[in-house]
């Protein structure tokens, strides 16, 4: 009998971009199964065209919280899929509730979920050391069974969903390789690197490599973005969707960020990454999958690392994680990147 599967992921972007190769494992895993996606909604657009998913359910987590009857109503919608199955990398304990209230008579997910009693098959997961699609990967396979599997992320997206992009980067003069991808932006501050430092890698990669300097984030990042290209960078900030977003990513010669989901992008495509790493440490498995990467980072701190997602200020009040990185070697490793 094939299985009809549930998986719930509305995590952040990233960790869902880290989530696909979970998808496409199910699918191999469960030859002739049917896979449906739980997804935080407005992150939904990133899995677009991917072959492994059938149907994708965007969830409005903001709603739920703020209602009970709309949860309890969302859950019972999704008993009449008939799920066989629910597999749930995400941790928080309403998750758990969904996966029970699914109706799957197999709940799969892991031991330190907020009420993980809810499932029968609890996996354990580590904080440190493993990477977060290998973490993934274990809630379907054995460490053996996972020596072999590919732990690229995959994006897709419809022809028709990039033509606006398409369309800025002819106006930009933008070609495959021959621009450097800079977003210098995040959820949580202390994983920030100051714009004045970013400003000085970006203009002095401009500089000795003759490529062009491509800033992107989100709506709210176009100031940030302004300040960190003004007078050479090409601004983007808020004019991408997440698809635009993978077709401007799979054409970079570099990306420069924060530990933050362009890393992942980047890892789909395989594009080098310098990566600038304050509050969080690599140790996290949040690192770039991309087969040329260089990590940045202030070692010998005690501090580091001050939370798993970092936070809005230094709890130590000197930010020495990032105020102390130093541009000069980013700027050398990120033209070591381009030169392969």
């Amino acid at each position: 009998m094939s299985e009809n599967i549930l998986v719930i992921q509305t995590a952040f972007l990233g960790d869902l971009i880290l989530t696909t190769p979970l998808f496409r494992e199910i699918k191999r895993r469960f030859p002739g199964s049917k896979m449906t996606v739980i997804v935080n909604k407005g992150t939904e657009s990133v899995l677009e065209e991917n072959p492994w998913i059938d149907e994708i359910i965007p969830l409005d987590k903001k709603q739920i919280k703020s209602s009970f009857f709309g949860f309890w109503d969302f859950c019972k919608e999704l008993r009449k899929y008939n799920f066989t199955i629910c597999i749930s990398p995400h941790f928080s304990f309403r998750s758990s509730i969904i996966s029970f209230l699914s109706g799957a008579k197999k709940r799969i997910g892991y031991r330190t979920a907020g009420f993980s009693f809810l499932l029968n098959e609890r996996k354990p997961r580590v904080l440190r050391g493993p990477h977060e699609v290998d973490k993934l990967l274990s809630l379907i396979y054995s460490e053996e069974e996972r020596k072999n599997i590919s732990r690229q992320p995959e994006l897709f997206w419809k022809p028709e969903s990039v033509a606006g992009i398409q369309s800025e980067m002819k106006k930009n003069g933008l070609e495959k390789g021959n621009y450097i991808l800079v977003s210098p932006s995040s959820v949580w501050e202390t994983k920030r690197l100051p714009a004045d430092k970013f400003k000085t890698v970006s203009k002095l990669l401009h500089e000795r490599t003759g490529l062009k300097i491509v800033l992107t984030g989100g709506k709210g990042d176009s100031k940030l973005c302004e300040e960190v290209g003004e007078g050479f960078g090409i601004n983007l900030a808020g004019k991408t969707s997440l698809p635009e977003m993978s077709y401007l990513m799979n054409g970079a010669a570099l990306l420069v960020t924060n530990d933050s989901s362009p890393i992942h992008f980047a890892s789909a495509f395989n594009v080098p990454t310098l990566a600038a790493f304050g509050a969080t440490i690599p140790a996290f498995g949040y690192t770039p999958l991309a087969s040329r990467a260089f990590i940045s980072e202030v070692n010998g701190l005690d501090c580091r690392p001050c939370g798993i997602h970092g936070g809005r200020v230094c709890p130590k009040k000197h930010f020495r994680c990032m105020l102390e990185q130093d541009t000069d070697r980013m700027v050398e490793e990120g033209i070591r990147l381009i030169k392969g």
